[in-house]
């Protein structure tokens, strides 16, 4: 009789306590279904991240390899720019003067010509430049532009030099020291290609021509069978300006000369 009284309130006890054991029970439950829940999200969270950075570098890269292309087109832009500029200058100045006696006849000073040639030996070839003169810096700096693009090195390389000589401390002064470096490079001069870059990246080491200035010394170092130095220099210029488009052109040089 006596262990049936000890017994009855243990069981009471357990009795009334058991329903309190199954909530517990239950919130220890969903507390580890929020936590699987969790750590699904945040692997979730961890693949978007993952691939929002694969997109970033992609972009970047693409950036980065038309970089270069863009600048070619802002130059190509200023070009017919200043192009349309002249055109409209020389139509004003080609109208015709109305005189007495119902005569018409050009003005004295439509009649006097702005151009002159004049013969220069290079390679052993004869090369007409064309002297014109040009009322702003812009359509001289056109001018020489698309010379080079017509592949009239010497030419050129004249109309630049005289630009540097005009405006040495233009916005363009830079861009122009590197066409002339170009104009040498063209005709396979290379040791004077490497000697105006040097010149550039000395005079305007903050030039927007500056990256593109090493790809090129890199380049006609490589020509002149100069091979370690054409990788120190593209191994430079990705150092000093990894985000460039001549540094995404120098690492794919780089990766075919290994």
């Amino acid at each position: 009789m006596k262990r049936i009284l000890i017994v009855l309130p243990i069981l009471i006890v357990f009795v009334s306590c058991a329903p309190k054991n199954q909530a517990l029970n239950k919130s220890i439950s969903a507390m580890n279904q929020e936590i699987v829940d969790l750590q699904k999200s945040i692997a979730n969270l961890k693949m978007e991240n993952d691939e929002l950075d694969r997109k970033i570098t992609v972009n970047k890269t693409k950036i980065n390899t038309n970089s270069q292309a863009i600048s070619d087109i802002n130059n190509d832009v200023t070009y017919l720019t200043n192009e349309i500029s002249m055109i409209k200058e020389r139509l004003e100045t080609s109208k015709p003067a109305v005189q007495s006696g119902d005569n018409k006849s050009m003005s004295k000073d439509n009649q006097t010509r702005n151009a002159k040639t004049e013969t220069a030996e290079q390679n052993d070839n004869q090369i007409v430049i064309i002297e014109d003169k040009f009322s702003d810096k812009g359509s001289l700096y056109s001018y020489a532009y698309e010379l080079f693009k017509s592949g009239k090195y010497y030419e050129s390389r004249q109309k630049f030099n005289e630009f540097l000589s005009l405006y040495p401390k233009d916005s363009l002064s830079d861009n122009a020291k590197y066409w002339v470096a170009e104009t040498y490079y063209s005709q396979n001069n290379y040791n004077k290609a490497i000697e105006n870059i040097i010149q550039m990246i000395r005079d305007y080491p903050d030039g927007n021509k500056v990256p593109a200035g090493y790809l090129k010394m890199g380049l006609a170092y490589n020509e002149l069978g100069n091979r370690n130095e054409a990788v120190k220099i593209l191994k430079e210029l990705i150092q000093k300006f990894p985000a460039s488009g001549a540094a995404a052109r120098a690492k794919e040089f780089l990766a075919k000369w290994e």
